[in-house]
């Protein structure tokens, strides 16, 4: 990796002409989203980063980066030389601020949540630093070959995939009185309108904003976007052009409007600032419990996916020995069987496929020149699509040969072991996704061991499949989980440079059998692999879970199979005693 590329240097000598000493940027962009399209990955066009969480702050001599757990490896791979990579789980943005002294920062503040913003401009304060606002954003000023947005038309989900009208939605969030309720969120807008779109490679999302008052609904958005049947069918919103909405902004009352948590820093200025009226967003928590037809939907997709993991897996037995098959390959092949189904839309991240040590690498993502699967490997895949109605997320490790060692099967069984304790867990109602994370580490805890990522995130309704606000992960948080919310369970374990374990299933919170009780439905359906199971460590009640679930796996999948397919699962899922 060279020391420091000519984009740096480019940004470098434009930051002396704003007498700035640093610039500080993120992976995000004006939409806060985790996800960025190609023409706002600025971060990646400056430093080769490609992960989705970063922040970096450049100046002539000093670089620092500072991401979490899960792109470490990563960041140390893809980013120049001349960078010092902090872990955010250790070093806080905000501590790393107040140690500057007499500098000015330039930054996008369209680009970070308020709360950061404030956070650091409060650290900065006791040094006499600051931040300035870049009003033109200095780097889409000097990325000359900058690709361009995309001009498609999004689309209008019917009920019969979504549930719920958008009429019965809005009556749950409009303001009542004199209020004011300005949402940003482009996926909040996505659920509430029943629409999707393709502004996100992998996230059906259209770009939008929208001012709700008691009788008006503003909707801003790129006005070419908007299909034919769109006006006649939402008769009473009034449409404006998103390059409208922050001068709308500028003209609001004062008083009254209501903002979701984690509005940009530039719009809470934009609205006046401390006069604001604080909530989450209303949508978040509506969208996060899923209702009767998008729980069908989901299930429809996993069904789906099932059938496609099946047919590629059985493939990849057949062939990895006989063909140089790649990571990238692989990856290919995946979604060639996806796309069988008439219902797939796209893939729903990145694919991760990752042989040998690239498995350590969390978030791996191969590329065409990418490593050959070999036999005597473990190799990891963490996959998913987005169909017309559901969102799949799912992750196998499965060992290339016929007898691995023993301390590949010990290690995966651990994981596993904590992939199952979520599976059967039964809780009461009001607990949280933290409450629950060690439990899912307990049986690596034991060893010494652990994984630097979250057990569980959220999952939309053929949108994000990243969605809050629940969780499962180490960080303390006050929502509670719900029936209907679907949600990840996706122990792991990772050794650098030598291999990566993951199991991960997506699961329904539903209502126990117990009064005020919940457990997990688990959506997914595909076999764990068994030769990597030391059942010796298993009691006969997971061993039972474990045969129930590949059961049902067969009986749901099966009937849309082959013969050959049919009964390469059949292998597959039966366990020993």
């Amino acid at each position: 990796m060279q020391l420091i590329n000519d984009n740096l240097k480019t940004l470098i000598s434009f930051l002396k002409k704003k007498k700035a000493d640093y610039y500080f940027i993120s992976t995000s962009d004006e939409y806060l989203n985790e996800y960025v399209p190609e023409y706002n990955m600025r971060l990646k066009w400056l430093t080769n980063f490609s992960g989705s969480n970063g922040y970096a702050l450049l100046s002539e001599k000093k670089n620092f980066f500072f991401t979490d757990g899960r792109y470490l490896e990563q960041a140390n791979k893809e980013l120049p030389k001349n960078f010092k990579i902090l872990d955010l789980n250790k070093e806080s943005l905000t501590n790393f601020f107040s140690d500057f002294k007499n500098k000015k920062i330039l930054t996008d503040t369209k680009c970070f949540s308020k709360n950061l913003i404030i956070k650091i401009s409060k650290s900065l304060q006791q040094s006499n630093s600051k931040l300035i606002h870049d009003r033109k954003n200095l780097i889409d000023c000097i990325w000359s070959e900058r690709p361009k947005e995309g001009i498609e038309k999004f689309f209008i989900l019917k009920k019969e995939k979504c549930g719920e009208s958008f009429e019965q939605k809005l009556k749950k969030i409009r303001p009542v009185d004199n209020q004011i309720l300005v949402i940003t969120s482009s996926e909040s807008l996505c659920w509430l309108l029943n629409i999707r779109g393709y502004d996100l490679e992998n996230t059906p999302l259209v770009f939008c904003r929208a001012i709700i008052t008691k009788k008006i609904f503003e909707f801003y958005v790129n006005k070419k976007k908007i299909p034919r049947d769109f006006v006649s069918i939402y008769k009473n919103i009034k449409i404006h052009d998103i390059s409208q909405f922050d001068q709308r902004l500028t003209k609001l009352s004062k008083e009254n409007i209501q903002v979701d948590n984690q509005l940009s820093y530039f719009f809470y200025k934009t609205l006046g600032g401390n006069k604001l009226f604080f909530k989450d967003d209303p949508c978040k928590i509506l969208k996060s419990q899923k209702n009767r037809v998008e729980i069908l939907q989901s299930r429809s997709a996993h069904l789906s996916d099932g059938i496609a993991l099946v047919k590629f897996y059985c493939w990849l037995e057949e062939n990895y020995k006989k063909k140089k098959l790649t990571e990238f390959l692989a990856a290919e092949k995946l979604e060639e069987f996806r796309k069988e189904n008439t219902n797939y839309f796209s893939l729903s991240f990145p694919t991760i496929s990752a042989t040998g040590a690239n498995g350590s690498i969390i978030h791996y993502k191969p590329n065409r020149k990418s490593s050959v699967l070999k036999n005597g490997e473990l190799y990891l895949c963490d996959s998913g699509g987005q169909y017309y109605g559901g969102t799949t997320d799912i992750t196998r490790t499965i060992f290339l040969g016929e007898k691995p060692p023993e301390k590949l099967k010990l290690i995966y069984t651990k994981v596993l072991l904590g992939h199952l304790n979520i599976s059967m867990l039964k809780f009461p109602a009001g607990t949280k996704g933290f409450q629950l994370d060690s439990i899912a580490r307990y049986n690596l805890w034991n060893d010494g061991h652990d994984y630097n990522h979250g057990t569980g995130h959220g999952v939309g309704s053929f949108l994000g499949v990243h969605e809050g606000p629940q969780s499962i992960s180490k960080n303390p948080s006050n929502v509670s989980l719900k029936p209907g919310m679907i949600i990840s369970n996706e122990p792991g374990f990772y050794k650098n440079n030598s291999f990566g374990i993951r199991i991960e299933n997506l699961v329904l919170v539903k209502k126990s059998l117990f009064k005020n009780f919940f457990e997990f439905e688990t959506l997914s359906l595909f076999p764990y692999e068994l030769k990597l199971i030391n059942f010796n460590l298993l009691n006969n009640i997971q061993k039972d879970w474990i045969r129930d679930y590949h059961n049902q796996i067969y009986s749901k999948v099966s009937n849309f199979l082959n013969k050959k397919h049919s009964n390469w699962l059949k292998k597959k899922i039966k366990i020993s005693n």
